[in-house]
């Protein structure tokens, strides 16, 4: 059991550990490991629900009968049966007193199991029986033994899921109960900050009544909807902070992303680009159209993620470095080339994507993007300087398509061990084991990839640069 003194409050401040992309949350991504492990606390005294959320009262009515004899009945129950079976049972009498919440302790499948990375919290509450994550209010976790430090960094877990995909929310409260020992969880991003706070209590009735009872606004729901005219027709994908569908508008398919921050960012970018090589009449040259239909950002054509068994074929390569040198072109470094930013629309044509955590040639400060794929100077920059002076060069996303290349003919115990890597955020580790994973390559090819990391700063033609990643490419990979 947890042990508290009275009630108390500990906020848990930090940021989650990097891994193959900053941003990412693909299954290459962020740190699976308990977020207590990876950031710290400072302790504050909190005696309310109240007092956690922030409010001067929620008013309700005091908690019935019926609800004292049914958490009564769950603590002798939990003792005798297994946690799925009091769950099942438990989400009956849940619905008498809100009607919203839904076991989803065997939820697969969907949404639902993108939002939540594959686990399924034992109660979900949301606005309605679609499982988008603008509807969903928060979730309930209930323990049959003692609530341990695993449980409380597994609610925060999902709370920051929630949070980090549901559009302009700033924070989720969620709860984590064993019948005897109540604890509230909140997640909240602060200037693109995660910090977590937990409130243990003693009373759980009250507060537990309280809690099912409390405005979903209280509770960081933001009210949010599509317009009428886009059908969501199927998920694309999950991202670090949003969710991409296919949707259908006036008859056409768009890819659509709904993320908790509304950004132009990605949107202007294809503007420059489109500008760029309708000036200069490159009509070999293909990207993302992307379009602002009603404040949303849509593009198409809508693809699939590319494979990494298809990826070294000659045709796409050169795709994606035509495309790419556009956006160097314009002065920009794309910092996040991998293969989940890839879509292969018909077979033929690869599109590169997610241009949003790019900066400007010579940049140096806090790192945003690719982490598994980063050139080793980027990775070795991260390292010395916690991921706060870290600078980024065109030869930075050149070498990060090498990288990619040669990691797609790694074994699979290779990959995995790599990702292990890249979830821990050890950039030093991520070093040295690529290192010996790359060592199958000719030595040539690696002083190549080792002078151009030497040289990336003052390597600013881009025609000539990507010429020399190209044929070092060509060297060392069997394209079809």
């Amino acid at each position: 059991m947890l042990k508290s003194d009275n009630s108390a409050n500990n906020l848990y401040e930090g940021e989650i550990k990097l891994s193959d992309s900053v941003r990412s949350q693909n299954s290459e991504s962020k740190s699976d490991k308990s977020i207590i492990q990876h950031i710290y606390s400072t302790k504050f005294r909190c005696k309310t629900l109240e007092e956690f959320i922030g409010i001067n009262n929620i008013i309700i009515i005091d908690p019935t009968e019926d609800f004292k004899n049914t958490m009564d009945a769950f603590v002798k129950i939990s003792k005798t049966r297994s946690e799925n079976e009091t769950s099942l049972e438990f989400d009956n009498h849940l619905k008498k007193f809100n009607s919203q919440i839904t076991y989803t302790g065997n939820q697969k499948g969907g949404t639902f199991e993108q939002i939540f990375r594959d686990k399924q919290p034992d109660f979900t509450w949301s606005i309605t029986t679609q499982f988008y994550a603008w509807n969903i209010v928060t979730i309930i976790e209930k323990k049959k033994n003692d609530l341990t430090e695993n449980e409380i960094s597994q609610i925060l877990e999902y709370l920051r899921m929630i949070v980090q995909i549901s559009p302009e929310r700033t924070y989720a409260i969620g709860c984590l109960t064993n019948y005897k020992d109540i604890i509230f969880g909140k997640a909240t991003i602060i200037n693109n900050k995660l910090n977590y706070e937990i409130f243990v209590s003693k009373n759980v009735i009250k507060e537990y009544w309280k809690f099912l009872h409390c405005n979903p606004i209280y509770l960081g729901h933001v009210k949010f909807s599509i317009p009428e005219n886009f059908q969501i027709n199927l998920l694309l994908g999950r991202g670090a902070n949003g969710m991409v569908y296919q949707i259908e508008y006036q008859n056409s398919q768009y890819a659509m992303k709904i993320s908790n921050k509304k950004s132009t960012k990605e949107y202007e970018i294809a503007e420059k680009m489109k500008n760029y090589i309708n000036e200069h009449s490159l009509l070999d040259v293909k990207i993302m159209n992307m379009f602002n239909i009603q404040d949303f950002i849509l593009s198409r054509p809508v693809g699939k993620l590319m494979d990494e068994n298809q990826l070294c074929q000659k045709k796409y390569i050169t795709q994606i470095f035509k495309q790419l040198a556009i956006g160097h072109k314009l002065g920009l470094v794309h910092r996040d080339i991998r293969t989940y930013n890839l879509i292969l629309f018909n077979d033929e044509d690869v599109y590169l994507i997610d241009w949003g955590s790019s900066t400007y040639n010579g940049f140096n400060g806090e790192y945003e993007g690719s982490f598994l794929t980063a050139s080793t100077s980027v990775l070795a920059e991260y390292e010395w300087t916690r991921g706060k002076q870290v600078s980024a060069y065109f030869a930075d996303d050149c070498l990060s398509i090498i990288y990619m290349l040669l990691l797609s003919n790694c074994t699979k115990e290779e990959k995995i061990q790599l990702k292990e890597r890249a979830r821990d955020g050890s950039a030093g580790r991520l070093i040295i084991e690529r290192e010996e994973v790359l060592q199958r390559y000719p030595k040539e090819t690696i002083d190549c990839l080792y002078e151009i990391e030497q040289k990336r700063a003052s390597l600013i033609n881009i025609d000539d640069l990507h010429n020399q990643c190209q044929q070092i490419i060509n060297k060392c990979i069997n394209l079809t």
